[in-house]
């Protein structure tokens, strides 16, 4: 299924209302389906739905996610996501509550979950408006940010029975390679001509590549855009698609890029690097490992650049329709060339 909005408005809200009737066991009726023009892989819908016995419904207001056929990362699986935000209810991290998933197709048109529709907003990497809470709350919201991620890489994934699956083939030893067997595979899966520096990135990787003191549940895109922020505090963390178990120093990396900096040399806009390292550090109780931070600076600027490169691919294909897709794969070269600057650094 093409999620576009010549298909959704009448098909996915009959389909909609049809899975919902059946869940409740009496008649739904969806009141509001809004597309969020927001997130490049997953489409979001606000759904709004009335029910004759409301009390069979989990919510009134909720978040319906979609995995389609031509987005970023498909094919897709609801699966992982809605496990790893039900173990996370049991933490103080703040997740939205996920209600329902499928990977069945003759549902929805494509794999699907539904989670609670959290009040918020999500700051952006570009410096905003004089009331963007970045400039006005950011010792508030760098605390929070930090604290996440501390609460997340300390909490004891492998006690949590919906993640029984999770780790499986990853120890300390491998973790590193694990992710780089990724990356490999979404170069062979997306990339139309051969990239010469995607390949030597990935031949020093795996030469390179450090022992995990420990293995945590990684985020994988934990960064500003990816959390909803409200009165003071920081609502729900989102956008959960990349998690796996691995080495907690690559969401150190990755939120540490530039490119999520806005220009201000800041992490995130928030903290400078080494005051973010600090902070984690007290935050978490583990000591951060600064070269291997700078390993997996490398591999996330690699995994941006790949993204960038589907991001090429997709809007090559027939039927594309998204301008984004075409905006955001200018930035390859510039990300590949940080990559190799990297490289070039660690090296000297």
């Amino acid at each position: 299924m093409s999620i576009t909005p010549s298909h959704l408005d009448d098909e996915l809200r009959v389909r909609l209302e049809r899975y919902l009737s059946h869940t409740a066991e009496g008649p739904v009726r969806v009141t509001r389906l809004k597309r969020f023009p927001v997130g490049f892989s997953w489409a979001t819908f606000g759904v709004e739905a009335q029910a004759e016995a409301p009390a069979k419904m989990p919510a009134d207001r909720f978040i319906l996610r979609m995995g389609p056929d031509d987005g970023l990362y498909a094919p897709y699986s609801a699966r992982p996501q809605f496990e790893l935000l039900s173990a996370l209810q049991r933490s103080p991290i703040p997740t939205p509550a996920v209600y329902a998933c499928s990977d069945e197709r003759t549902i929805l048109g494509a794999p699907f979950f539904l989670c609670e529709h959290v009040q918020g907003r999500a700051p952006l990497p570009s410096v905003g408006a004089p009331d963007d809470p970045v400039l006005t709350e950011r010792e508030s919201i760098a605390n929070q940010f930090v604290d996440a991620l501390a609460e997340l890489h300390r909490f004891d994934w492998r006690a949590a029975p919906e993640l029984g699956n999770w780790g499986v083939g990853v120890d300390t030893a491998s973790a590193a390679r694990v992710q780089v067997e990724t990356c490999e595979r979404d170069y062979a899966r997306w990339i139309t001509k051969p990239q010469p520096a995607v390949v030597w990135a990935l031949h020093w990787l795996r030469r390179n590549a450090p022992t995990a003191r420990r293995l945590a549940i990684v985020h994988g895109d934990y960064r500003i855009g990816n959390f909803l922020y409200e009165q003071g505090r920081i609502t729900a963390i989102l956008d959960w698609e990349s998690a796996h178990i691995g080495d907690p120093h690559e969401d150190l990396a990755y939120a540490a890029l530039p490119q999520f900096g806005g220009g201000t040399g800041r992490v995130c806009r928030l903290l400078a690097l080494e005051e973010f390292l600090a902070m984690y550090e007290q935050r978490s109780g583990q000591a951060v490992d600064r070269d291997a931070v700078r390993y997996y600076t490398v591999m996330s600027l690699l995994k941006l650049a790949l993204v960038y490169l589907a991001s090429a691919h997709t809007f090559e294909r027939a039927g594309a329709s998204d301008i984004r897709m075409g905006a955001m794969a200018t930035q390859a070269a510039q990300t590949l060339r940080q990559m190799q600057k990297s490289i070039e650094a660690i090296d000297a």
